[in-house]
């Protein structure tokens, strides 16, 4: 956490907002002051002292001084992320009864946003005076920690947590999928990670390859000709009439249904 002395402005060295139109991997370095990342759309795959972190629309993440930092995985065109860099003051005597978690979700990012964009205003000379934009900055660390003043923040994933959503993800669309087969291929006892996963993430495993196959069935479905029959087999399920059941059960329409609505959808939309 980071804490929030308030006894003279913290001071802002530089800041940015970065955009990619193309897919795009964060530089590996190590910098000498803070940096406050604050996302605006996509993911921003970050390792940061042995942890990985998502940052997603409306995140925010906290890098340290001498932390070794770098992208971990390409994120897709369209991410975009404020960013700042700064210097703590010097809090010496001082108790900080507010501290800001290193990574968390904002409760309300569009205030977040709006006043990342006045600091930015403020760091390229839109005001006279200098100072201008230090008090910008310790006014959004201020804004930060109060919305986020009852939370302990995100957990980062750790390296073998997010091997396993790769892992996963891969051979979701397996026939033999399972959560054994996941276990065994990752080390677990398959008891122990179902309550893990459901533990960090909310949900089970199982329900997780569920979503994958079935955000591709419907993917298949909406941009392919293929027979339902087809599309059931491509995600590993050999009985369209079980497949049939199984993206009702999930979707709430059937899967020709689904495919007649998003035709119309492109229809409508010419």
């Amino acid at each position: 956490m980071l804490p929030l002395a308030l006894r003279e402005p913290y001071r802002l060295h530089m800041g940015g907002h970065f955009l990619s139109d193309e897919s795009w991997s964060h530089t590996e370095r190590i910098i000498t002051d803070c940096e406050l990342i604050i996302g605006v759309s996509g993911v921003v795959f970050l390792e940061a002292a042995g942890l990985l972190y998502e940052v997603r629309e409306g995140d925010i993440l906290i890098l340290m001084p001498g932390e070794h930092h770098r992208g971990y995985k390409l994120s897709s065109p369209g991410v975009s992320f404020y960013w700042f860099h700064f210097a703590e003051p010097d809090a010496s005597g001082e108790d900080p009864g507010v501290r800001i978690p290193r990574y968390a979700s904002c409760p309300n990012p569009n205030r977040v946003h709006i006043l990342a964009r006045q600091l930015l205003h403020a760091a390229n000379g839109g005001y006279s005076i200098p100072q201008a934009g230090d008090y910008f900055l310790t006014c959004l660390l201020i804004e930060l920690a109060e919305q986020l003043q009852d939370s302990e923040g995100r957990e980062a994933l750790s390296p073998e947590l997010a091997e396993l959503l790769e892992w996963t993800r891969l051979h979701a669309l397996d026939r033999d999928i399972s959560v054994e087969k996941i276990a065994n291929q990752m080390g677990y006892n398959k008891d122990y990670l179902s309550r893990m996963f459901k533990r960090r993430f909310g949900s089970g495993l199982l329900g997780y390859i569920h979503q994958i196959k079935l955000e591709s069935a419907k993917e298949l479905l909406s941009s392919t000709r293929l027979h339902v029959k087809e599309v059931a087999a491509r995600i590993g399920i050999d009985d369209d009439k079980q497949f049939a059941k199984w993206f009702k059960r999930l979707s709430g329409v059937t899967p020709t249904e689904y495919r007649l609505a998003f035709a119309r959808t492109r229809l409508n939309n010419v």
